[in-house]
Parts: structure tokens; sequence; C-alpha cells
């Protein structure tokens, strides 16, 4: 019987997802678990890799080979892919270009979640490594605690490659939700029970221009958070300050109006500014003046 399903996603990740592999498969654990991969049509090496181990590790490693990028078609997530087709009593998590370094680390969420059936999720600290800057650093410096639902709306507190959930709370509501990027699956699961976060570190998460988050840093990507944000407002609890989604949307607009101001994108530029002042009109009226300030003063140095 499969107790965990470990959730990877992969696209062009050719100079990773070695590592992801063999986080997986050096996991040392007293019940069987599958690798359920969703390759979304690479176009590298990353397929040729994956089906390497799928001869190596027959019937754990189970993957998907997309021939159309289902992203851009806006198919996308874990939750799409492969939670629906995992066998495991548990979930956990871990994108292609990431990786675990703890051999215990599935054992060890296993056999947390099965002393504390009160907890829907447990995570734990990450090593981030910047692939860009060539940096190293821990996820964050936080001791062991609870989570709240209202710290999952602001910075985020661990690393997606530390997550292990209950499948069993992935119900038929879970499943109509609009979208379902992790943070809304997170509170979505808080809603069933509390997240456990420890400090110690198990994986590592690759952060660069190969991440979605970072490539996208754009009008496209503060929309797609917007919508994000709307599926949250209907699922977080009563009592939740829900005035942090729309700081979250505003504060996301106003990156985009720096980005595209600087590049002189007026098309963008003026569309990230209607959103941001739907949000908060004040501070969006003091960003433009120092915009316009910052330019005038080039401009005169010039």
């Amino acid at each position: 019987m499969v107790m965990v399903s470990v959730s990877c996603l992969a696209f062009n990740h050719e100079a990773f997802i070695q590592k992801t592999l063999e986080g997986f498969m050096m996991q040392r654990t007293n019940f069987e678990f599958e690798v359920l991969i969703h390759d979304d049509a690479s176009s590298d090496r990353t397929v040729e890799i994956i089906n390497e181990f799928v001869r190596q590790y027959p019937g754990i490693i189970k993957p998907v080979f997309q021939k159309e990028n289902q992203w851009r078609k806006g198919i996308r997530g874990g939750a799409v892919h492969n939670f629906p087709r995992a066998k495991g009593k548990y979930i956990a998590l871990c994108e292609g270009d990431d990786y675990w370094t703890d051999p215990t680390k599935l054992q060890r969420q296993v056999d947390f979640l099965e002393a504390n059936p009160e907890y829907a999720l447990v995570a734990e600290n990450g090593l981030v490594i910047n692939t860009v800057l060539n940096t190293e650093y821990q996820f964050n410096n936080m001791p062991e605690c609870d989570i709240s639902v209202e710290q999952l709306l602001g910075k985020r507190k661990f690393p997606t490659a530390s997550v292990m959930f209950r499948r069993e709370y992935l119900d038929e509501k879970f499943y109509e939700l609009k979208a379902k990027p992790d943070v809304i699956v997170w509170s979505y699961l808080a809603s069933k029970g509390k997240i456990k976060y420890f400090p110690n570190v198990s994986s590592v998460y690759s952060r660069g221009v190969h991440g979605i988050v970072l490539s996208s840093r754009n009008l496209e990507w503060a929309m797609m958070l917007e919508e994000w944000n709307e599926v949250l407002a209907d699922i977080i609890p009563e009592g939740v300050d829900k005035s942090i989604l729309k700081k979250r949307n505003f504060n996301e607009y106003l990156k985009v109006f720096y980005q595209s101001a600087k590049k002189k994108d007026a098309r963008v530029s003026v569309a990230a500014l209607k959103k941001c002042f739907k949000y908060q009109p004040l501070t969006t009226i003091k960003a433009v003046v120092k915009v316009m300030f910052i330019q005038k003063t080039s401009a005169d140095i010039n």
C-alpha cells in the first residue's frame, strides 16, 4: 500500500532534475511511496533523464509526458496533473528544479502526521540557492511553530519542497476551485486542520530565471496573482483579515508599474496604475509623483 505520493512538476529542468530524482530515491522509509512526475512538454533533456529513472525504478516513478505545454493553456499545477492520480495517504511536494537533501524527510513527516491527526500539513526549512547571484542562505530563521492563515497570506514561510499534507482533505469542493497554486492549497488545508513548521533544513530551493515567478514578474503575473487572491478570499475562514489580499494585489501591480516606468513602457505602466489605484489610490498618486521626479531629475542630469 502506498503511504506517500510525491508530486513533481518539471519543465526544461535538465540542469536540476537528476538531483531531484536522486533526492526522492535516497529516502529511507518503512513504507511504500510513489513519485508522480508531470513533464510539461520539455524541449531539453528532462524527459530523457526522467526515463532513465523510470527504467531503474519501475513502479515507483510514474511520469506523464505532455506533447503540448499545458501551462500556456492555463492548465496548471500539481493539483491538476498529479493530485487526482495520487494513491498515497499523504502527498509530498517537490518541483523539478528543487531537491531533497535529507534521506529521512518522508519518514519523519509521516511519523509526525500519524501521531498528530489534528495537523493537516507539515513543512520544514530549506536552503535557498540563487543560481543568478551565486548565493546561498536559509529560507527563514523561524523557530518551530504553528503557521496561521494570516501568515500564509503574507511572506512565504517555507519552501514548497518541504511540504507534506493529508490527501483526504482534497475534497470535491477543493477540485472545484478556479485556481490551485501552492498558497491556495495550503490555505484550503488550513481550513481543515493545523499547519506545523519545523526549522530543520531538508531541501534546496533553486531560485533563478528558470523559475515561474522570477521569469514572469510582469503584468500577466500580477493579474494571475489577483485571480488567485479572489479564490483565497472565498476560502479563508471568517475572522481572517482579508485586507491582506488587497495589499498583495497592490504591491504586485506597484512592482509592475515601477519596472515598466523604468523601461518607459507606457501601455503596461498605465494598466498597472489603474489596478494600483483600485486598491490604494493615495499611495498610487505618491508613486506616480516619485517616478515623475526621478525621471525629471535624470533628464536634468543628462
